[in-house]
């Protein structure tokens, strides 16, 4: 069992840190495409909250449509693990768990 919750917290740290690369670095090359005239990093550094104190209105359009094109990209390494774990269970088989009778003859 401690093995168990050992796991499971460890692969949730591991993921975490996993989306946040992938997040910043799709923010990154997003928002020189759709807000040309925001500095990437001062979004990301300002953080989800902060980013329209240093945008305009002209170009927070262009900033939420790169936040949400970057979480868009966060989901889908879950997808394809699901998809991966999916696959993975049709070959593991099937085992039958009942306990077999024994005769007794």
């Amino acid at each position: 069992m401690a093995l168990l919750m050992f796991s499971q917290s460890f692969s949730a740290s591991l993921f975490l840190s996993f989306d946040e690369t992938i997040f910043t670095n799709s923010l990154k090359t997003l928002l020189p495409r759709y807000a040309p005239s925001v500095n990437p990093q001062s979004v990301i550094n300002s953080g989800a909250s902060g980013f329209r104190a240093i945008t305009t209105n002209e170009e927070l359009a262009g900033v939420l449509i790169a936040y949400a094109k970057a979480i868009d990209r966060v989901f889908y390494m879950p997808a394809g693990i699901g998809f991966g774990c999916f696959v993975f269970a049709w070959f593991m088989g099937w085992k039958n768990l009942k306990k077999k009778e024994v005769s007794k003859a």
